[in-house]
């Protein structure tokens, strides 16, 4: 018996210390947001706005899921990729109407640690908003579409690919000192991923590989 009180102790202590991380994380990610809208030349439009309050919301909402599964005594457990990515994705979507088409295609059997949850989620949103921002005009319909799966070699890789114009001709997405390049990277590096930006035909595909936890 005390051998397991001493367990749910350290636990309990470690979530704790997890939790601490992560609002770390969100008030770093409110700063910087902050900041971006300082440095634009432009008033931000209601949309941007818009999207931004709802990408914040999103990741307190995974916070609010990791502190259930730690009352439910279910912390730790992996979590699927499709269910954070929708999380994510659908109230961005609302934002967008009609306007923009956002699609989620994640393949079943991807997992990833709760730990991993809000800097990929910050990622995404960060993604997400630049396509919005950079790849259409004010009021030009456009497609951005979201996919997860499983490498043959079981990475976990997640693409965000936009039907825009791409990066301009000689720009360096590793080198680019942008607020949100930054940010990006910076939370690439948290999670030890490889961040990849590929300009296609078609349009600009953003690509995120990082260690998959086993299925369950």
């Amino acid at each position: 018996m005390v051998r397991q009180e001493q367990l749910a102790v350290a636990d309990a202590r470690e979530a704790d210390h997890r939790f601490a991380n992560h609002l770390a994380l969100l008030s770093g990610f409110v700063r910087f947001k902050s900041a971006d809208l300082a440095r634009q030349r432009f008033q931000p439009t209601v949309e941007g706005v818009q999207l931004i309050l709802e990408s914040l919301r999103g990741q307190i909402d995974a916070m609010a899921r990791l502190h259930r599964s730690l009352a439910d005594g279910a912390y730790g457990a992996p979590v699927d990729l499709a269910e954070q990515l929708h999380e994510i994705c659908e109230p961005l979507s609302l934002v967008l109407g009609g306007r923009m088409a956002l699609t989620e295609d994640v393949r079943p059997g991807c997992w990833l640690p709760p730990d991993r949850i809000l800097p990929l989620t910050q990622i995404v949103a960060e993604v997400i908003t630049n396509s919005v921002k950079h790849a259409y005009r004010l009021g030009q319909v456009g497609q951005i579409r979201v996919g997860g799966r499983q490498d043959p070699d079981g990475h976990l890789v997640i693409e965000i690919a936009d039907d825009g114009p791409g990066l301009p001709q000689g720009f360096d997405a590793d080198k680019d000192s942008g607020l949100g390049f930054h940010l990006i990277r910076a939370l690439a590096i948290r999670l030890e991923a490889v961040v990849e930006f590929e300009t296609r035909s078609d349009g600009l595909c953003f690509r995120l590989t990082l260690p998959a936890e086993p299925a369950i």
